[in-house]
């Protein structure tokens, strides 16, 4: 063999080893989590009685929901 062919045969088993290793997994699944929001105990006390910063969780839950369900 001259140094043409060892590179072509080199670049061929590449080609299949990168082809076998996307195929190969096929009986792989993703598992979704259910959407968990936050509860009374993820509020920090010190905000407690605060409306604004309770409305901007809220918020920030409801976009944080949207993305990703």
């Amino acid at each position: 063999m001259n140094s043409e062919e060892d590179e072509f045969r080199r670049i061929e088993a590449e080609a299949l080893r990168l082809w076998a290793a996307q195929t190969d997994d096929d009986d792989t699944q993703v598992y979704a989590k259910p959407w968990q929001g936050l509860t009374w105990e993820d509020m920090p006390e010190e905000h407690a009685g605060d409306s604004s910063f309770l409305s901007g969780a809220r918020w920030a839950e409801a976009r944080l929901k949207e993305r990703n369900t």
